[in-house]
């Protein structure tokens, strides 16, 4: 329902229609997987770290969060709730996006579990920001913030830097999973590192 209200679900279908209209526009330049990955990591990283903040942000302001705090439910409830619907979401639009660009022609299994992981870590990193935070405009700062911070290993997926400057950083193994899928050469030893890494900063986070 609140998903719904908030326009969450016509909001991501919008972006990712608009999305494959580019990616359709584009496919005749040749191969665009560098820019593929960028995107689809775009999409699980707003949709779970933007829209967790906003919801429960409403949620502060309406008093839903003071009438749960005294009501006989448990908080894991509250947090995987919202996590695991806006990841059934980002996988959908995901998958939509990937094969507009790529058809089918990709890794399913690391690409679905990329999506998953990285949409996870992204909602339990939008908690935690949020957490502190009454006012809409200084957690889009915040927010923002983070996200530039976060963004910085794809300095090393562009080339500019080491891509092993940046394997503490949670995003790292989130980059090299959605790699993984659209490269059959990519490194065996790097896919069970982003596959540890992630799940490690999942439990982290939710923690």
């Amino acid at each position: 329902m609140l998903l719904n209200r908030n326009r969450i679900i016509q909001i991501s279908a919008l972006v990712t229609l608009i999305y494959i209209a580019v990616f359709k526009g584009l496919s005749t330049f040749g191969n665009m997987d560098q820019l593929l990955v960028l995107v689809i990591f775009n999409d699980p990283a707003l949709l779970g770290f933007l829209f967790i903040g906003v919801m429960m942000l409403f949620e502060k302001n309406e008093n839903t969060l003071q009438v749960l705090a005294i009501a006989p439910f448990d908080e894991k409830n509250y947090i995987l709730s919202k996590s695991i619907s806006l990841t059934v979401i980002s996988l959908v639009c995901c998958l939509a996006m990937a094969i507009a660009a790529h058809g089918l022609n990709f890794n399913w299994i690391h690409f679905t579990l990329a999506s998953i992981l990285t949409s996870m870590l992204f909602s339990f990193l939008g908690f935690i920001v949020v957490a502190r935070e009454n006012a809409f405009n200084k957690y889009i700062l915040k927010a923002i913030g983070w996200l530039l911070l976060l963004s910085v290993p794809f300095l090393g997926y562009f080339g500019l830097t080491k891509f092993y400057w940046y394997i503490l950083v949670p995003t790292q193994p989130a980059i090299d999973l959605f790699q993984a899928s659209f490269d059959e050469t990519f490194s065996v030893s790097r896919i069970v590192y982003a596959y540890a890494a992630l799940l490690i900063w999942i439990v982290l986070t939710y923690f």
